[in-house]
């Protein structure tokens, strides 16, 4: 089937997908090599005529990815699939495959990332995290057997560990443990910018986005980590008093928020030049034209700022608890807490704001589920600072943009993502 499917497909449409894959999806994940693929890879795959093999497997799953992104970018050919559907024949043919071929290999890990990043565009997390689990699961065992890896395989093991934390950070999945075996491997070699300036930049990215991610981790762990006996207690009530009061809200010191959000700027002054942005300003402008494709560049610098900017929203958000939950007939909030307060809900909001939401498709966003978590935490804090008008000083002053926004993105993914009409009934109700 996928041989006789393949062959059908007219050379000028293969080669379309495979570059709107590279060009839209590979800059953010570096899974393959572009050079290797096409001199390699796609070649093979045609001189078998696209019969069962890895190279074909792989060749669909670019193809499935590349399609979402003709679909969204406006490509008439993809136009009549419905967008739930797009790429869904190129990408089960390949599950087909995976399923006789798929081994503790390097190949299977490729084509099991690529899987999870294809759900992750579709919305699906549970089905991401099963191929991101599957493919971690297979590095803890390659890493075993193999006394050293090369430049790819590290490339590919953290790169798998990236996809699990996205995961794992917004929702509630069993962890494969592999994040307590990266961290004994050196982060992929730095680039040399002279050889491929565009393929520096990319891996810059990336680079930067594991640190990041590593950091706030760290944040999440220090600011608001539970007593490891409270979570190991089954046998206390979830409405006990221990579960009632978030005193790790309340405990967090200003030296430490300081300092984490040392760290945080530490990691922002030190990007490259290509990627480069500013620093925090309450009087940052925003817009949202219509939706127009942005390079690959702005794409990549974007997703740091969203990540900065919610990492940000986190480190201060014990502010907004306090505000809402403070005792105001005996003294007053600090100026320091309401400016705290302030930086977290505009934080999210600018997190929101420069992860693309509101200016591309939920499909082309570079991490579409935690973008709408973003969304997600976004409006719940706003939802709660209306409700008492001695919060509405925390509103940014682009709320209202919000609600359109949660309302256009759950309709657009209803019939995908069960998880984001959930979630936007919820916010509804709230």
């Amino acid at each position: 089937m996928g041989e006789s499917f393949l062959s059908q497909v007219p050379m000028s449409q293969l080669h379309r997908l495979t570059q709107l894959y590279f060009s839209h999806f590979h800059p953010s994940c570096l899974i393959l090599d572009e050079n290797h693929f096409y001199s390699s890879v796609l070649n093979q795959a045609i001189n078998i005529n696209f019969a069962e093999s890895m190279d074909t497997c792989v060749v669909l799953l670019v193809c499935a990815l590349g399609a979402v992104a003709a679909r969204f970018l406006g490509f008439d050919e993809w136009g009549t699939e419905s967008k739930e559907n797009t790429g869904f024949t190129f990408f089960s043919l390949a599950q087909d495959m995976l399923r006789d071929l798929e081994t503790a290999d390097w190949a299977s890990v490729q084509c099991l990332v690529l899987s999870g990043l294809f759900y992750t565009s579709k919305l699906r997390p549970y089905d991401a995290w099963r191929c991101i689990h599957r493919a971690c699961c297979s590095v803890l065992i390659l890493v075993r057997l193999q006394d050293r890896l090369d430049a790819h395989e590290v490339q590919l093991l953290w790169i798998t560990y990236l996809q699990e934390s996205q995961l794992l950070a917004e929702y509630d999945f069993p962890s494969s443990g592999l994040g307590k075996v990266a961290g004994s491997f050196l982060l992929p070699i730095s680039p040399d910018t002279a050889t491929d300036p565009r393929l520096a930049q990319y891996q810059f990215y990336f680079l930067s986005l594991i640190t990041v991610r590593k950091l706030g981790n760290r944040i999440l762990y220090y600011m608001y980590r539970r007593d490891k006996q409270q979570n190991n207690d089954f046998r206390s009530p979830i409405n006990s008093p221990a579960f009632d009061r978030p005193s790790m809200f309340l405990s967090a010191s200003r030296s430490r928020i300081e300092e984490l959000n040392r760290q945080l700027e530490e990691w922002r002054e030190g990007l490259p030049e290509c990627l480069e942005f500013p620093a925090y300003s309450s009087s940052q402008d925003v817009s949202t034209g219509p939706f127009e494709p942005r390079p690959a560049e702005e794409r990549l610098r974007g997703h740091l700022m969203a990540r900065y900017y919610h990492i940000k929203s986190i480190l201060y958000r014990p502010f907004i608890y306090r505000a809402l939950h403070y005792d105001y007939t005996s003294t007053m909030l600090s100026e320091d807490d309401l400016e705290g307060a302030r930086i977290a809900v505009r934080s999210s909001f600018l997190s929101t704001y420069h992860s693309g939401l509101f200016h591309e498709p939920l499909p082309l966003v570079l991490s579409p589920l935690s973008s709408w978590r973003s969304l997600f935490e976004l409006e719940v804090q706003i939802a709660f600072c209306k409700k008492q008008d001695r919060t509405n000083f925390a509103l940014p002053r682009e709320w209202r943009m919000t609600r359109r926004l949660r309302q256009r993105v759950a309709a657009d993914a209803s019939h995908s993502c069960p998880t984001v009409w959930r979630d936007s009934e919820v916010l509804g109700r709230v």
